[in-house]
């Protein structure tokens, strides 16, 4: 192919996607693949008209008085005008009548730009015999459609969900050939608090650099220790905990859902979910090599929406897995029954200390008579810490569990003297008899 054929190959192309494009449009028109009016002179030496009919694109003249009879169409006159922050279609017809026609033979790409607004009317036009197509006079009823397009404002939070799910690979279960054990022990994974997306400097906090890079280590890493740990007990479950502020924002402004200010970042929003949803997967899949898993919905304040839509990724992708359950359900707190041993998850437990104690006799009555053994696992405030209450005086004492976090602080922490986080991961091991068992710590390398 000649250097012309391209060129005018490229021009067709364009005047397919911006119809009736006039000379000054043309040279307005921004696109990569658009081959300048000068340039296209001197590989063809034709002028801008010549070349619109070398590639098929006439002129479409339209007469400016729409009650001439002139101005009868009897094929579709439609035209274009695209700027950068507006276009305009019209269209006269007697067959296009609605906008939705309009769009579709003006080939608008609704991805990418939404109607402001639009006008329709109609006028009849009556031809005499000489130019009817019946051998009398005749009157049309002739359409004009105009549109007014504004480009379409992708959220930072839309493209990141559509990123991720475009991102998911053809995937087919793994064949597992081994039977999973039925056994009186699960073990709970709970990677609370990785806020991937937080940025720390080291030499700021004192307390070392945290990225998305190191926060895929770390989490990682501990998911794996904590199933090292366990390996002496024959697990036939696992409880996987997602959302406790798994990421640190959920917005373009690198902002909480409060959105009281912005926090230091380690890239965009869609850059964060595709590591989180990356990291989450890979944690998932070892998990399944030890037991079947059911994977359970928490929020966090920092994360209670963009935990949720990564939820429902993570259940997409694993749809065919018979040994995955996902609970994504509407409750931001849950809890789970397991023998005689009931626990309790949230994120944070501001409220009077009563009160969350009394939750779980309140919301799973018949799960709380059934239970001997009764805990809350809470997150949010970085550090470990274990204390028992009373809820009545008739009843047994519940457990309040402080799960730390995996991240290191920053300078908002370092500044409101929030430093008592030491990064680790953790696991337990639940028993049907006896409650929790055994109590898992993955401390975090930081070298």
């Amino acid at each position: 192919m000649t250097r012309k054929d391209e060129l005018l190959n490229a021009f067709k192309d364009l005047l397919k996607t911006y119809r009736n494009l006039s000379k000054r449009q043309y040279e307005k028109l921004k696109h990569p693949n658009k081959p300048t009016i000068k340039t296209l002179k001197k590989h063809t030496g034709l002028t801008w008209n010549e070349l619109k009919k070398e590639v098929g694109f006439d002129v479409v003249l339209v007469s400016k008085n729409k009650y001439d009879s002139t101005n009868f169409c009897n094929k579709e006159c439609i035209t274009s005008d695209y700027e950068k922050n507006n276009a305009t279609i019209t269209t006269k017809s007697m067959n296009i009548k609605t906008v939705e026609q309009a769009l579709e033979v003006a080939k608008v790409d609704t991805n990418l730009w939404k109607v402001e607004r639009f006008v329709i009317n109609s006028w009849e036009v009556t031809l005499g015999a000489d130019k009817a197509y019946v051998n009398k006079p005749q009157t049309y009823t002739n359409w004009q459609v105009k549109v007014w397009l504004k480009p379409k404002v992708v959220e930072p939070l839309e493209e990141a969900i559509r990123l991720l799910i475009k991102d998911i690979p053809k995937w087919k279960p793994i064949k597992r050939n081994y039977k999973f054990p039925n056994t009186e022990y699960a073990l709970e994974m709970v990677p609370y608090d990785v806020h991937f997306g937080k940025m720390a400097w080291g030499k700021e906090t004192m307390q070392g650099n945290y990225d998305l890079k190191i926060a895929s280590k770390w989490f990682l890493e501990s998911i794996s220790t904590n199933i090292n740990y366990s390996s002496n007990f024959p697990i036939s479950k696992i409880y996987y905990i997602l959302g406790q502020d798994l990421m640190h924002v959920e917005n373009f402004m690198a902002q909480t859902p409060r959105g009281n200010f912005s926090l230091d970042t380690d890239g965009r929003l869609p850059k964060i979910y595709k590591t989180a949803k990356k990291a989450t997967i890979q944690a998932i899949e070892m998990c399944l090599e030890v037991a079947p898993i059911e994977i359970i919905w928490v929020p966090g304040n920092h994360d209670m929406h963009a935990s949720y839509y990564l939820s429902e990724v993570i259940k997409e992708r694993f749809r065919n897995e018979k040994n995955v359950v996902v609970d994504n359900s509407e409750p931001w707190r849950k809890a789970r029954l397991w023998g005689n041993l009931l626990v309790g998850y949230t994120h944070e437990t501001h409220v009077r200390t009563t009160n969350v104690i009394n939750m779980l006799p309140q919301f799973w009555p018949e799960l709380w008579g059934k239970s001997r053994f009764r805990e809350w696992h809470s997150g949010h405030k970085h550090k470990k810490e274990e204390l028992k209450f009373a809820p009545t005086t008739t009843v047994g004492g519940v457990i309040i569990r402080q799960i730390p976090t995996l991240s290191t602080i920053d300078a908002w922490h370092y500044e409101h003297e929030f430093v008592d986080a030491v990064p680790a991961g953790e696991s337990l091991i639940w028993s049907k008899h006896n409650g929790i068992v055994a109590h898992y710590t993955a401390f975090v390398n930081k070298d």
